[in-house]
């Protein structure tokens, strides 16, 4: 028997190519479109844990101590031609300080991919690296958020690293984290971390509409309402062959329930399309168990009851979604059948 895990999207800010421009223009990337923002208003810090925490780095134990988050604007990137699907979206500077406190040096560390802007929907934003153009008519970052990766940190030595983050317009930050391979994910919240409350995310057990295909032709419309988010244990999962990396992940069970408001009966295989998003940035589907026959999980039935769902009728639906360990839900989210299919999306708790 074996599980297979959904896949996390969106581990770390996305490192994408921004060219400064420089005498007689040019730019880098199709369809960039360059910023010319009248004047430069001074970048907004906001609420930010400040704890420090432990982790790893390469095997490397670190120390990682935010400093600051600011929201900029689009002054801030003044001089920069940006891809046009950055050009709607809002700039975030995140200032963390590593401290290496192992015995040996870390060298090139590739520590900006490792950090990620989280928004409201549990989506990370865009991770931005620009190249500065010696010739360049602008600053590419503020002052403080120029230096990019250090070439080493000696053991024992501190290096401040800044990521510039862009966010979909709508979204605010609500927990900023680190997340590299083999340490667990660190998290710190932005506020209350619920980035404002808004962006479109719906308040726990909200019911909400949808509809599902009935393989039939007719669009059947339900509602569904999330009941419970809950971690597990991966003992739960023991009877089933992890894969890879298995072992540091830890079950979080989705259980939602659909009631049928149309008038045709519905399969209920609803629970495949719920995705989990996590406070570190990641986006996960629901794992799939090679359990032909089998009891499945006790902890996360799958479909109670196993039928039909008739017109009136629910269903109650579990999915597993496996989450590095130090890393927990912050939003789930459904996705009904139908070419005007959105999806929906609730705060987990």
């Amino acid at each position: 028997m074996g599980l297979r895990r959904g896949t996390p999207v969106c581990v770390a800010a996305v490192a994408l190519l921004v060219l400064v421009t420089g005498c007689g223009g040019g730019h880098g990337g199709a369809g960039g479109t360059a910023s010319t923002p009248p004047a430069k208003p001074a970048a907004r810090p906001l609420p930010l844990g400040t704890e420090a925490r432990r982790a790893t780095w390469k095997q490397r134990p670190v120390q990682i101590t935010p400093k600051s988050l600011l929201s900029g604007s689009r002054a801030d990137l003044a001089g920069i031609r940006l891809d046009d699907e950055l050009k709607d979206m809002d700039p975030y500077f995140l200032t963390v300080e590593f401290s290496n406190t192992g015995e040996l040096a870390m060298d090139r560390p590739n520590l900006v991919d490792t950090l990620s802007v989280v928004g409201t929907n549990g989506v990370s934003g865009k991770g931005v690296m620009v190249l500065n153009v010696p010739l360049a008519t602008a600053p590419a970052l503020p002052e403080h958020c120029r230096k990019g990766n250090p070439a080493t940190v000696p053991a024992g030595g501190t290096a401040e690293v800044c990521v510039l983050v862009m966010l979909a317009k709508g979204q605010e930050p609500a927990t900023v984290a680190y997340s590299a391979e083999g340490s667990d994910t660190v998290v710190w919240k932005v506020g209350d971390g619920l980035g404002g409350g808004g962006g479109g995310v719906l308040p726990p057990g909200t019911p909400a509409e949808a509809a599902v295909d009935d393989s039939k032709g007719h669009l059947v419309p339900i509602k569904a309402t999330p009941k419970t988010v809950r971690a597990g244990d991966p003992a739960d999962l023991s009877r089933f062959k992890a894969g890879d990396g298995g072992q540091d992940l830890v079950p979080y069970y989705v259980t939602i329930e659909y009631l049928n408001t149309g008038q045709y009966d519905v399969y209920p295989g609803m629970q495949d399309h719920v995705w989990l998003q996590s406070a570190g940035g990641k986006q996960v589907r629901p794992v799939i168990l090679l359990d032909l026959g089998g009891p499945g999980v006790a902890q996360c039935p799958r479909t109670v009851p196993d039928t039909m769902v008739k017109p009136n009728a629910t269903v109650r639906q579990c999915s597993i979604h496996m989450l590095p360990k130090g890393d927990e839900p912050a939003t789930i989210s459904y996705k009904g059948d139908g070419a005007d299919a959105k999806w929906i999306t609730w705060r987990a708790s």
